[in-house]
C-alpha cells in the first residue's frame, strides 16, 4: 500500500511539474517578447531628449501623474513633476545631450514589460563638455490598448578619465 501511495504521488508530482513548470518558468523569468515596442519606446525617450522636446514625451509615459520616477537615489515624483521641477531646468542649462546604448534588453512578464538600458550620454554645460555612464530601468503597462512608461529608475555617474 506504501508503495502505491509513493508511485501515484511521484506520478502526480511528475503531472504537476509537467502542465505547471512551463507557466513557472514564464512567469520567473520572463519571456523575450516577439514585440520590441518597450525598447522603441525607451529609444524614443533618449530621442526625445536629445532632441530637448520634453513635451513629445508626455505621450511615452502614464499621464495623470500615475507615473513615478527615481534618479540617482532621489525620488523624483511623477513624470509631470519630473518634467518641470527637474529635467526641464537642467535642459535649459545644458545643451548637445548624446546617447549611446551600450547594451539594452526587454522582458515581457504578462502585460508588462521592463527595459534595460546600458551605455553613456555626454552634454554641454556652457562651454564644458561632460560624459557620464548610465543605466536607466524602464517598467512599461499596458494602458488602453498602449505601452506606457509607469516608472523609470535612471542612475548615471561622471566618467573617470
Amino acid at each position: 500500500m506504501n508503495r502505491s501511495l509513493t508511485v501515484i504521488g511521484l506520478a502526480a508530482a511528475i503531472v504537476i511539474v509537467g502542465v505547471c513548470g512551463p507557466v513557472v518558468a514564464q512567469v520567473g523569468s520572463g519571456s523575450k517578447s516577439a514585440s520590441d515596442a518597450g525598447l522603441k519606446i525607451a529609444r524614443a525617450y533618449l530621442k526625445g531628449l536629445e532632441q530637448g522636446k520634453l513635451d513629445d514625451l508626455d505621450r511615452l509615459f502614464l499621464s495623470g501623474e500615475r507615473s513615478s520616477i527615481l534618479e540617482n537615489a532621489s525620488d523624483e515624483g511623477s513624470w509631470e513633476h519630473y518634467r518641470d521641477h527637474h529635467l526641464g531646468p537642467e535642459m535649459k542649462a545644458t545643451s548637445d545631450f548624446k546617447f549611446t546604448v551600450s547594451k539594452e534588453s526587454q522582458d515581457r512578464f504578462g502585460s508588462t514589460v521592463i527595459v534595460r538600458q546600458v551605455g553613456k550620454f555626454s552634454m554641454k554645460v556652457g562651454e564644458e563638455d561632460r560624459s557620464y555612464k548610465m543605466a536607466i530601468t524602464y517598467v512599461m503597462v499596458e494602458d488602453s490598448g498602449a505601452l506606457k512608461i509607469a516608472h523609470m529608475h535612471w542612475s548615471s555617474r561622471a566618467n573617470r578619465n
